[in-house]
């Protein structure tokens, strides 16, 4: 098991607080994929810039939180984005009569800054320690954790790798004084250590195939049942998680044209992938429609939904540097 990332969570913004947090990130001793500052949704009086100029530089992430869909600030995402690879933001959507000025937005963005930008489809935002759909409240300060163990649920050690995650962050939270919060349970991969993978050793064959939806209800379920055995507060998705281009064997069966579109849209009933980290060819009807109707998903799930499209121009492959190869979908 290993750490995805401890992401702190403020409550509030301002140049002090965000160097003081860092700071404390900094301290950490154990070993994590990335350390990462949430701020919260930032207010209507701020610009983005005006935030981003507060981040120091160094290898911390920061998520500036998120937009709701009628903020004029949106137009803003893609100058935001360019300006740092640490950046990420999000747009809580919920109204369906914005949804057109959110595609327009996302038709302007680099893959690189596409990969650092989601939806979020929920009643609010979300403390989790997902990137990009990660923001703070007015209520919460403290950190969160996220974990890389799918190597672990293969052997069926889902219980003991989140009581060890959860003693790891209660010793770090008593090293640099800041309240643990909880963990993101979600199994989620990284490239070799595959999602796809475990999918398809439970199914018995490759993705997509009948029975891929029950198999995912049932690490969900397991998700759920070893929270409660650990006794963590679990955080943000706690779900099972289908980041195409953050794994092999998901990327590799896109590439095969054995996962199109439709079977990753019928994968997201049953887990909070949504469409996550994986091309589409760039349409803005099929855009708004494709997101009209995970509107309607997540309201038959009543459970969060993340969108994180990476918009291709003619492209069967996008080339990125941080992730690789990020396939484009067959829309059918």
């Amino acid at each position: 098991m290993r750490i995805r990332a401890f992401t702190a969570f403020l409550n509030r913004t301002s140049r002090d607080i965000i160097q003081e947090n860092v700071e404390k990130l900094t301290s950490i001793k154990v070993e994590a994929f990335s350390k990462r500052l949430t701020l919260p949704h930032p207010s209507r009086d701020l610009t983005l810039d005006k935030i981003v100029d507060m981040l120091p530089q160094g290898d911390i992430l920061f998520s500036l939180g998120g937009l709701r869909d009628d903020d004029p600030r949106i137009e803003q995402i893609p100058d935001v984005l360019s300006t740092s690879n640490n950046v990420f933001i999000h747009v809580l959507l919920k109204n369906h009569d914005n949804i057109s000025t959110i595609v327009k937005v996302m038709s302007k963005l680099e893959p690189e800054q596409a990969t650092r930008f989601a939806i979020l489809l929920n009643e609010e935002f979300l403390l989790s320690p997902y990137y990009p759909t990660s923001s703070g409240d007015d209520i919460h300060k403290g950190f969160g954790m996220s974990l890389i163990y799918v190597n672990e649920v293969m052997r069926g050690e889902i219980t003991s790798s989140i009581i060890k995650a959860k003693e790891i962050g209660e010793k770090v939270e008593k090293d640099i004084g800041l309240r643990f919060l909880g963990i993101d349970p979600s199994i989620s991969p990284w490239m070799e250590e595959s999602v796809g993978d475990l999918i398809e050793s439970r199914l018995g064959k490759e993705l997509f195939s009948p029975g891929s939806l029950s198999v995912i209800k049932e690490l969900n379920n397991d998700i759920m049942t070893s929270s409660v055995e650990a006794g963590i507060n679990p955080l943000g998705f706690s779900e099972l998680m289908l980041p195409i281009a953050e794994d092999e064997t998901l990327r590799k069966r896109v590439l095969e044209g054995k996962i199109t579109l439709t079977h990753l849209v019928a994968m997201s009933t049953a887990c909070v992938a949504g469409l996550d980290m994986v091309g589409i060819e760039y349409d803005l009807k099929l855009y708004t429609d494709l997101i009209k109707d995970l509107i309607v998903i997540h309201f038959l799930k009543k459970r969060p939904y993340g969108i994180r499209i990476i918009p291709s121009h003619g492209e069967e492959k996008i080339f990125t540097k941080s992730f690789g190869i990020i396939p484009v979908i067959k829309t059918v």
